[in-house]
This record gives C-alpha cells, structure tokens and sequence, in this order.
C-alpha cells in the first residue's frame, strides 16, 4: 500500500509545471520590479493559485527601487577602442557628459584585493564570483573610494554576455543608519572577452584610461508580491514558508521562471491532498529580488515579525531549478535540518547528496528571527564551475541568454520531487526534524578555533561551558524523540515550540552579524567565516592595543561574546525546562 508521500510524489507532472514557465517566459520575458511585467506575472499566479483551491492575494509594499538607463563607454588609451557594456543598477550616474577614470585591476574585489593598490578616485576593475558577491565588491569599491567599478562576466570569451546587476549592497529596505552605506560609485557590466582583454592591459603595466558615459536613476515604487496558503488540518497556525522570487532580468527562464513553476505545481498537488497536511504552508512569490535586492523578503519579515517568529517552522527558498547540464544535487540547510534534508533528498532521488553550511544568499533574510532553512537544486560540478570562471547558475545566469533552451525538463522533475518530499517531511512531521547535535560540534569547533587564531584575546569559556551544558540537553532531547509515539498530544506540541525556541535563540547568533531585528548587508564574505560576530577577533589580536581602532573593537568584541553565550545559555534554559516538565 502506498504512503502518503509515495502518493503526493506520484501526482506531480512536470508538464504542468512546463505549462507555467512556457507563460511566464512567453508573456512577462523582463519581469523586473516595477516595470508592470511584475505584476502581469502577480495577477497570473494568483489566478492559478486559486484555481487550485488555495487561498491566494497579492501583497503589496514599498521599496527603494532603480532603474537601468545607458552606458557608453571607450578606451582612450593604450589604445582607442568602443566596449560594449551595460549599466548596473542602483549606481551613481556620470556627469552629463560623462567621466575619465584610470583603470586598476582588482582581482575578485575582496578586501585583500585592495592592499597596496590606490584606487582613490579611479574606476576598479573585478571579476564577477560569490566570494565576494557583486554588491558587496561594489560596497568594497566605495570603501576604498574607488569612483567606479566595472564587472566584467563569468563564462569564457566565447561566451559574448552582459550580466545585468545591481549594486545596492543594503539587504532590502534601507533604514537611517544603512541609507548612507548604500555604493556611491558608478557601475557596469561587459563582457567576459573585454575583461579579459582589459585585464591584461592593466597586468602589463600600462596605464589604462577610460571614458564613461553612465546614466541610471533610484526611486521609491510599490511592488506586487503575491502569496498563497493553504491551511493545515491539525496545526493551521504553524506554517512551513516555501518561497521563489517573481522578478527576473531578461528572459529569466533559469533564474527563476523554473521555479516559479515548481512551486506552481507543488501547489497544485499539495491541494489534491489538503484533508491530509498537518501544517499550513505559505506560497510566497518574493519580489525585488533582484534590483531592489531581497526587498520582499525583508519586508515580509519585518511586515509579519511576530507570527513568523511565533509559527514559522522553516523556509524552503526555490531558486534555478531544472538547469541544463547541472550534474548532482546539493543543498543548503541550517545544521538543524542538515541531517533531515539529506536524508529526505537521498530517499527521493536515491542517490547521494551534498549539504553544505548555509550561508546568506538569494532571499535568506530570516536569520534575524531564527527560522532555520533549507535551499538546494541540482547543481554543477566544482570544475563545471571552475571552467565558467565562478558561474555556479550557468554562464547565462542573468543574461538574456537565460532562455527555454537552458533548462532540462529531467532535472526539473529531480528537483520538484525533491522540494515536495521536503516540504512534506516538514508539514507532516510529528515532531520537527531538528537536530541541534551538529549545531553544538560545530559552535565548538569555531570557538576553538577561534580561541587559538586570536590567542583568545576575549575570553570565550563562558560560551564554551554553555554549549558543552546545551549538548547534554540535546541528547536528552534526541533520546525523547525516539520515543515520540509514547508522548501525548500536548507533550509533542510542546516538544515541537522547544525546538522552535531553541532555533529562535542559537540561529541569530550562529549565523549572521546583524541584530534580531535587522539584516546583514548582502554578501556572504563574514558570514561564511566561523560564528561572524566573533570571527573580527582575530583581526582584534594583531591591532596594537594603544591604538583607537583596536579599544573600539575589543568592547565591540567583548558585546558579541556576551551575545553569543547568552543565546546559547538561552537555548540551554529552553531546553533544560521542557526535560523537567512531566
């Protein structure tokens, strides 16, 4: 007899979600905020949500947008020649009748790219990757007073693409205190080829001269974000956030039309089985994804703080699903759920997963409230990636190469599949697959290692004590959960809100820099290092100590200890109360 899950998994048909991206590709092929296309494609999936029996509107909210005007730009010297090029978004115009800028070369525009170069001024030259990625080069660039940047893309030379970017570096919503940290700097992309071309130009010791003429403008516009619920039987309060983003540069079928149909059609088929989830699960179309960099997301986080921080259970991000020539699956996921979602995904696909540490990408603006997550596709191989110069979506990713041809309908498939027995897992859990085990390792790992490459400058044994005290009620938890069939109604639901508590309370401090409240600039650069509110401990250990820099940034470190202990002491009271409880 089958399950449930073997029953919703055989009820998807990829045809239908071919159906969506074949509309939205074919009707709404630039859906960038605020040009209307947005909010045509709004109206589209509110209309199909309906249809399939969900509860479904379109939210609507402010956000500091931009729009692209044109660049020109040419090389006066070694030599006179015409560039093609395009002009970033959220940028500071030329003069009317353009700038000359000298040119320095800048490697990926990382900060230890800046040393010992003088970029005062002139415009610097970077490489496109996502270390660090595009707004926060542009964010460096400022810092270093560099008037101008140029991104030259990823692929190779035969690959003649512009990429379309935006530089805002400020994660959705600017507030007084990150207005003013938004790039003031001129920006372009071109292509692959001219960067190259460029580049050695400025290795050979040539001086490199340009004239660019670059015209863009900011602005504030109301978005259409649409969003669908379909409500849970048992526990229509708690609800599992599943999202794609809406807006996309040109034609934008991989990025991210494929999954805006994959969501589509989960929903369709999770209607077919609506007497039967437990959980609600809210369908969000993210938009100012792209210009106006996680506006929707951030929105909804600050719009619905306390029912997300009260009810969510997770975050499901779907983004690029079904690329051509994309080999094996990996994922994404909080350490919480790492074990969950490699375990889900292998018996879905029955082959081998990679879940790697979740960093900040793409619309994850829920650090902040502690929602732990998972987002994952097939993927490219590392030397796929390695050849393509860092282009981890494929070299047409933001291009207006990112056409219908560059899908595969089989990975599509693979894909759906897989974010139906996620979400299933996670709707229909008894009790929430969290595991805070690898959670506790990792914590100490970082401490420790942070302690011996700081030469523990701040004192970090308080933490240390206090993640060793949450191990052992981890256990204890763990313990109870295989035995979950033997604990009442009540018991399983208290069960469930400790987890959640417990992920309210480490989750802002494992992972991101920014307050509860507040969100990281974009870029994962920090966030990716071991527990980012400590990491700048090392850098603490090699200022000299009778210095302004290194007194401000000890009290600043000496906060973020407190900070991190008291999370996890937090979690051990969370945790420690539910064990004594009968």
């Amino acid at each position: 007899m089958s399950t449930l899950k073997e029953k919703i998994l055989a009820e998807l048909d990829v045809d239908k979600a071919m159906k969506h991206i074949s509309w939205l590709t074919e009707n709404t092929p630039r859906r960038i905020s605020g040009t209307g296309q947005d909010r045509i494609a709004a109206e589209y999936i509110v209309s199909e949500m309906k249809s399939y029996g969900c509860e479904a509107e379109i939210l609507e909210f402010e956000t500091y947008n931009s729009r692209p005007g044109t660049s020109e730009v040419t090389l006066l010297s070694p030599e006179l020649r015409t560039l093609d090029s395009m002009p970033c978004c959220h940028i500071e115009p030329t003069s009317p009748e353009g700038d000359v800028y000298e040119l320095i070369y800048v490697g990926a525009g990382g900060e230890e790219d800046y040393e010992g170069k003088d970029v005062k001024g002139k415009a610097v030259l970077v490489e496109v990757s996502y270390a660090p990625a595009t707004p926060e080069k542009a964010m460096l660039a400022s810092e270093h007073h560099a008037a101008a940047m140029i991104c030259m893309n990823w692929g190779t030379a035969e690959h003649e693409l512009i990429c379309n970017r935006g530089l805002k570096a400020v994660w959705g919503n600017p507030t007084p205190e990150s207005f003013g940290k938004i790039p003031q700097i001129v920006g372009i992309s071109i292509t692959r080829k001219d960067g190259e071309y460029l580049k050695e130009l400025c290795l050979s010791g040539e001086k490199v001269v340009l004239h660019m003429d670059v015209q863009s403008q900011r602005e504030w516009q109301t978005l259409p974000q649409p969003m669908g619920i379909l409500r849970g039987t048992e526990e229509p309060e708690k609800f599992l956030l599943v999202s794609a983003h809406l807006d996309a540069w040109c034609p934008g079928v991989t990025c991210n039309a494929t999954g805006d149909g994959t969501m589509l059609e989960m929903m369709r088929v999770f209607g077919q089985f609506r007497d039967k989830i437990k959980r609600s699960i809210y369908f969000i179309y993210w938009n100012g994804h792209e210009i106006a960099e996680a506006a929707g997301s951030t929105w909804f986080q600050d719009y619905f703080y306390e029912d997300i921080r009260n009810n969510c259970i997770g975050y499901i991000n779907i983004d690029s699903t079904g690329m051509r020539g994309a080999e094996k699956y990996g994922t994404d996921a909080s350490r919480e759920l790492s074990d969950y979602a490699y375990e889900m995904i292998r018996d879905v696909l029955d082959e081998d997963v990679d879940v790697a540490y979740l960093a900040k990408t793409g619309d994850q603006s829920f650090f902040g409230v502690g929602v732990p997550s998972i987002a994952g596709r097939i993927s490219y191989s590392p030397e796929v990636v390695k050849q393509q110069n860092g282009a981890t979506l494929g070299y047409w990713n933001h291009t207006c190469e990112d056409s219908i041809d560059k899908m595969d309908v089989d990975n599509l498939e693979k894909d759906n599949r897989v974010d139906l027995g996620v979400i299933y897992g996670l709707a229909n859990a008894t009790v929430l697959p969290y595991d805070f085990s690898k959670t506790c390792e990792d914590m100490k790992q970082k401490v420790e290692y942070l302690r011996k490459e700081s030469g523990n400058i701040v004192d970090m044994e308080c933490i240390s004590a206090n993640i060793d005290r949450l191990g052992k009620a981890v256990a204890a938890l763990n313990e109870m959960k295989l035995k979950a069939s033997e604990l009442s109604e009540v018991r399983i639901r208290a069960f469930n809100d400790t987890l959640l508590r417990l992920s309210r309370a480490i989750t802002n401090a494992f992972y991101t820099n920014a307050e509860k409240y507040d969100q990281d600039s974009y870029g994962r650069t920090i966030l990716s290092k071991p527990l980012p509110l400590l990491f700048p401990t090392i850098k603490l250990s090699r200022l000299d100590k009778d210095t302004l820099e290194y007194r401000l940034l000890y009290t600043q470190m000496l906060r973020n200890r407190n900070r991190v202990a008291d999370a996890v002491l937090t979690a051990c009271e969370y945790a420690e109360l539910f064990l004594a409880q009968k």
